[in-house]
């Protein structure tokens, strides 16, 4: 999976738990953060946001030209 580099606020007390926890499993802070993440979404999250097309490929298909164009010609009011 790619990952991203992003930047967040969170409370100074959070961040040393992570820090410790970080050198209890000998992972990085980040693989701390991204499981807990991981956690709540699975707990609480949308699932929409993972199943979908969209979400899959970002809004991206890759199709070609004439794929494309039968496609169009296929649904009314396209072509």
């Amino acid at each position: 999976m790619a990952r991203r580099k992003i930047r967040t606020l969170l409370d100074e007390h959070l961040v040393r738990r992570a820090k410790l926890e970080s050198v209890l499993q000998q992972k990085q802070v980040s693989e701390i953060l991204g499981e807990a993440l991981e956690r709540y979404l699975a707990e609480t999250g949308s699932r929409r946001a993972t199943t979908s097309v969209v979400a899959g490929t970002w809004g991206l298909l890759k199709v070609g030209r004439q794929e494309l164009e039968r496609l169009m010609t296929e649904e009314e009011g396209f072509v």
